[in-house]
């Protein structure tokens, strides 16, 4: 009987370190850096949000959080990179529309069900640009231009954003492009304030030192109602042509995350969003802030892949 005791309160001894070292192992996230992947050249519109929310996710978490830069193949080497690391909450993919349109042209080795929604963290509007020495000046003469014959239109690559939507334009308003594919947004405006494109659809944050010196025109916004840092730029609905279409950001982790995990980081990006120094910082680079908690940014991607499918075609093109 007493051997029976003294095992028995060894058994339930080794119970309660058990769950006692579990217990603290969830409540001691993080314990390490933290790194986020953003598959883009560093300088773009999403490197650039990265290292602001980085900054204030350290101070949340009490953890290091860094940004590194694989970029590379429109997106997919860093894609693929971030979605192999273990899914423990310490390897966090900067997730755009590319991460949808990647999977959707046949190229990646993960699908949707590979990544797990962290939130959102903004969108952006795509605005309409024209290179300073282009001759196109307005939205209108963008539109007749063309129909004529195609413009050359700067991409920071490949089925990015960006780029679908250009193609999205030229399906509903008959338009024609001779596409320049870069690797990043940096690029992309770059080769377009140089002359070595025409015109390029871009966000304001990417563009906004260029457009400031004049290197580039802002024709339009594509959204429902004006931009607050472009207030005096019409809507394209505005000039007859109703267009809705923007980049939004957010975070990831690999499939398989603990949910404590990723609620962690969903709420640690909460408190970052709502931080003065990043709604600030977001305001000073012309980033709009918009925060989604995880559940909704991930029903909003699982949306966006049912209505990607239908225009997956205009890639192949």
């Amino acid at each position: 009987m007493k051997n029976f005791k003294k095992l028995a309160t060894v058994v339930l001894a080794l119970v309660a370190f058990c769950f006692a070292d579990a217990s603290t192992a969830t409540a001691a996230f993080p314990e390490k850096t933290i790194t986020i992947i953003v598959p883009f050249k560093a300088g773009g519109n999403v490197d650039l949000c990265c290292r602001i929310i980085a900054d204030e996710m350290t101070k949340v978490l009490g953890s290091q959080v860094v940004v590194e830069n694989r970029p590379g193949g429109g997106a997919i080497i860093g894609q693929t990179y971030a979605l192999n690391q273990p899914a423990d909450g310490y390897t966090l993919l900067a997730l755009t529309s590319s991460f949808v349109t990647n999977i959707l042209g046949g190229d990646t080795s993960f699908g949707m069900s590979d990544a797990a929604a962290i939130g959102q963290f903004c969108f952006d509007p795509e605005v309409v640009c024209a290179g300073a020495n282009s001759g196109i000046t307005t939205l209108q003469q963008f539109m007749d231009a063309a129909k004529k014959e195609p413009l050359t239109n700067s991409t920071p690559g490949f089925s990015t954003s960006h780029h679908i939507a250009s193609l999205i334009l030229a399906r509903d308003y008959g338009l024609k492009f001779d596409f320049m594919h870069t690797n990043g947004s940096a690029d992309q405006v770059v080769q377009l304030a140089g002359g070595h494109a025409q015109v390029g659809l871009t966000t304001y944050g990417g563009a906004k030192t260029l457009i400031a010196e004049g290197k580039i025109l802002t024709l339009a916004t594509c959204d429902s109602r004006r931009s607050a840092p472009l207030p005096n730029v019409p809507t394209m609905a505005e000039f007859g042509y109703p267009f809705t279409y923007g980049a939004y950001r957010g975070f990831a982790v690999p499939a398989g995350t603990p949910a404590d995990v990723i609620k962690t980081l969903s709420d640690a990006l909460e408190k970052a969003m709502a931080a003065p120094s990043v709604i600030k910082a977001f305001e000073d680079g012309g980033f709009p802030v918009s925060y989604l908690p995880a559940a909704e940014f991930q029903k909003m991607l699982d949306d966006d892949y049912k209505n990607m499918k239908e225009i997956t075609k205009l890639l192949e093109e």
